[in-house]
C-alpha cells in the first residue's frame, strides 16, 4: 500500500509570532511615514502602545523622537525600554570621544520627566559610573562629620540630611567651548535645577542610596571614567552597525571589480522564514528610497523573497556611512541626504561593473549577485581614482609651481577641483539638480569630470610651454582666460608679450577685428551682429606659440577648451559696438581702465 508523503509539521507558535511581528512591522512603517501629530496619535491609538513602542528598533524610535519633537515625545519615552533610552544617550551626548555634559543635562531631563523613579533606578543600577561622572562635573560635595561645623560658606551649600552638603559652582556649569552648546533639544534647563530635583527624588526613594551616590561621586576619576564609557558606547553602537569612525571609514575603501565577493547560492530569506526572535532592520530610511537612481529603480524588480536580506544589508551599509561621515540623523533632510549618497554610490558601482548601457534587469541581477557593501566600494573607487588623478596632476603642475590660487582656473574648474580635493570627492553639479555638489551617481558624471581634468592638464602644459612672466601682472583679475587672451591679443597687435594691461586705443582695433559688425543706422540703433568671431585664430596662435606646425597637433581637450573660450567671448561681446565699448566690463582681457 502506497503511503502519501507526510506534509511537514507546521509550528503554529512560530507562525503566530511571525504574523504578530509582521503586523507590528507594518504598523511601525506607517507611523514613520506620518506627520508628527498623526504619528503620535497612531502610537497611542494602538491596541497595546507599550508593546508597539518597545518593538521599534532603536534607530527608528530615535528618528521618530526628533520627528515628533523631544518634548512631545515624553509620553512615548515613558513606555520605552531601557535599551532604547540607552541608545538615545549613546547617539546624543557624545562629541567625538568627549561627553558633552550640557547635552547630557537635556537628555537626562527628558528621561527624568518621562519616568523619574524608573530613570533613577536604571541609571544608578546599570550606569552608575556614567551618572557619577555627570554629577562630578557640576557638583561640589562636602560630607560633615557629626562633630564638625558646616562649611564656612555654607550659604552656598544645599543639604537634605545635615550630613551631605552640595553646591553648584557657576564655573562648572559650562562645558568645553569647542563642544556643541545647543545639542538637539529645544528646552534650556540648568544642570543645577535638574540635579537638585533628581537627588531630592532619590533621597525620598532611598536615603542610603542617595548617600552612596554622593559618596562615590566625590571619588570619580573623570578621565578614566569617560574613556571607559566611550569604549562601552562604541561596543553597543557597533552591535547596531554604527562602527567607530576609524573602522567605519573603511566603507569608502576602493574595491576593484576583481575583488568583488559573490553571494552564496543558498540563502535563507523571505517573510515566511525569518526568525521573530531576531530584530528586523530599521525602517526609518525606507521612505526615502525614491528617485531616478539606477539602484532604486532596479530594487523595485528584486523578488520579494530577497527583500529582507537586502533591507538588512542596506541598513548596515547606511549605518556605516552615517558613522564614517560623523552624522547624527535627527531630521528627515539629513536622512534623505544620506540615502541619496548611499544609493548614488550603489548606482555608480552597478554601472562600473557592467560598463556600458546597463538595463534595469542587469542591475537587478548584479544586486542579487554581489554584496551591497562591495557595490558601494566599487562606486567609491571610481570617484577616488578621479581625485587621485587630479591631486597628482595639481601637485606637480606648472600652475601650482607658480603659487597661483585655484581661482586662477576660473569658476567652473575651481568648482570641479574643489569637489575633487575633498576627503571624499564630490561631483560639481553647479545647481543643475539643486545642489552645488553631490555624490558621483553615474558613469556620465565620471566621464564629464575626467574630461574636465584632461582640459586642465592640457591647459597647464600649454602654460608651461608659454612660460608667461607672472611678475609682469600688476592690475586686473588674473585667470587662465585673461592670461591667454591677453597674450593672444598682444601677439596679434605686435606688442611685448607680458601681462601688463593693454591701452584702450590699442585694444580697440583688435576688438573690431574680432567681430564683423555694422555701424549704427541713422536712428542710432545698434544693428544685429552680422558676423562671427574668428573661432580658429586663438587655436592657431596657441599652436604657433609652442612651436607646433599644425593646430590639429594640439591635444583634443585643449582645442575644445580654446574653442569654448572663443565662443564665450562671442556670446559676451559679439553685440557690443566698438564706439560703446567700456573696458571696465571686459574682464576677459587685461586692459587699462583708468
Amino acid at each position: 500500500m502506497n503511503k502519501k508523503p507526510m506534509k511537514p509539521a507546521i509550528d503554529h507558535h512560530l507562525a503566530n509570532l511571525q504574523q504578530r511581528e509582521l503586523k507590528l512591522r507594518s504598523r511601525r512603517s506607517n507611523i514613520l511615514k506620518m506627520d508628527s501629530e498623526g504619528a503620535l496619535d497612531a502610537v497611542f491609538d494602538a491596541p497595546s502602545p507599550a508593546t508597539l513602542i518597545q518593538s521599534f528598533p532603536d534607530q527608528d524610535l530615535y528618528f521618530l523622537m526628533h520627528k515628533i519633537g523631544p518634548s512631545d515625545f515624553i509620553p512615548v519615552l515613558s513606555l520605552a525600554a531601557s535599551d532604547q533610552w540607552e541608545y538615545i544617550l549613546d547617539v546624543e551626548v557624545w562629541e567625538g570621544d568627549r561627553l558633552n555634559t550640557q547635552v547630557m543635562t537635556q537628555a537626562f531631563d527628558l528621561l527624568f520627566k518621562a519616568d523619574p523613579e524608573r530613570f533613577l533606578r536604571w541609571v544608578i543600577t546599570d550606569k552608575p559610573d556614567y551618572f557619577e561622572f555627570y554629577l562630578s562635573r557640576h557638583m561640589d560635595i562636602f560630607i560633615r562629620e557629626h562633630d564638625e561645623f558646616p562649611p564656612s560658606d555654607f550659604e552656598d551649600y544645599i543639604t537634605i540630611d545635615d550630613k551631605f552638603y552640595f553646591r553648584f559652582p557657576e564655573e562648572k556649569q559650562t562645558d568645553d567651548p569647542n563642544m556643541d552648546e545647543n545639542g538637539s533639544f529645544s528646552e534650556d534647563i540648568q544642570a543645577s535645577e535638574l540635579i537638585d530635583a533628581m537627588v531630592r527624588k532619590l533621597a525620598d526613594m532611598d536615603l542610603s542610596v542617595y548617600h552612596g551616590l554622593l559618596l562615590e561621586t566625590i571619588n570619580v576619576m573623570a578621565a578614566e571614567t569617560e574613556e571607559e564609557q566611550f569604549r562601552l558606547k562604541n561596543i553597543r553602537l557597533a552591535e547596531k552597525g554604527f562602527l567607530p569612525f576609524h573602522e567605519a571609514i573603511g566603507i569608502y575603501q576602493p574595491t576593484p571589480i576583481t575583488a568583488l565577493r559573490k553571494r552564496p547560492r543558498t540563502r535563507v530569506s523571505g517573510p515566511d522564514t525569518f526568525d521573530p526572535d531576531l530584530p528586523l532592520p530599521p525602517q526609518c530610511f525606507t521612505q526615502f528610497l525614491a528617485g531616478d537612481d539606477l539602484f532604486v529603480k532596479a530594487l523595485a524588480l528584486v523578488p520579494a523573497d530577497f527583500i529582507f536580506t537586502l533591507e538588512s544589508e542596506l541598513a548596515a551599509l547606511v549605518n556605516k556611512v552615517i558613522s564614517a561621515d560623523r552624522r547624527k540623523i535627527r531630521d528627515s533632510e539629513t536622512m534623505a541626504k544620506t540615502l541619496r549618497k548611499t544609493t548614488a554610490f550603489l548606482s555608480l558601482g552597478l554601472e562600473v561593473i557592467h560598463k556600458e548601457n546597463i538595463t534595469l534587469e542587469a542591475a537587478r541581477d548584479l544586486i542579487q549577485s554581489y554584496y551591497l557593501e562591495d557595490l558601494f566600494r566599487t562606486g567609491s573607487r571610481a570617484g577616488i581614482q578621479l581625485k587621485t588623478a587630479a591631486v597628482n596632476w595639481y601637485k606637480n603642475s606648472f600652475i601650482h609651481s607658480l603659487n597661483l590660487p585655484l581661482s586662477f582656473m576660473g569658476e567652473k574648474f575651481l568648482g570641479i577641483m574643489g569637489g575633487l580635493l575633498l576627503d571624499r570627492p564630490l561631483y560639481f553639479d553647479n545647481y543643475v539638480s539643486g545642489e552645488l555638489y553631490r555624490p558621483f551617481a553615474c558613469l556620465s558624471d565620471i566621464r564629464k569630470t575626467r574630461h574636465a581634468i584632461d582640459k586642465m592638464m592640457g591647459l597647464d602644459r600649454l602654460l608651461a610651454r608659454l612660460d608667461p612672466d607672472i611678475t609682469s601682472f600688476k592690475k586686473g583679475v588674473l585667470t587662465y582666460k585673461s592670461l591667454l587672451l591677453t597674450l593672444w591679443a598682444k601677439d596679434r597687435l605686435g606688442l611685448e608679450k607680458d601681462l601688463s594691461p593693454i591701452a584702450a586705443d590699442t585694444f580697440k582695433p583688435f576688438f573690431i577685428a574680432l567681430f564683423a559688425t555694422e555701424l549704427a543706422d541713422e536712428t542710432g540703433d545698434t544693428p544685429d551682429k552680422t558676423g562671427d568671431i574668428r573661432t580658429d585664430d586663438l587655436i592657431l596662435w596657441a599652436a604657433e606659440a609652442i612651436g607646433l606646425e599644425r593646430a590639429s597637433d594640439l591635444p583634443g581637450p585643449l582645442r575644445q577648451l580654446l574653442t569654448e573660450l572663443v565662443t564665450e567671448i562671442q556670446d559676451e561681446y559679439g553685440t557690443v559696438r566698438p564706439d560703446r565699448m567700456d573696458l571696465r566690463f571686459i574682464p576677459h582681457f587685461l586692459l587699462k581702465t583708468g
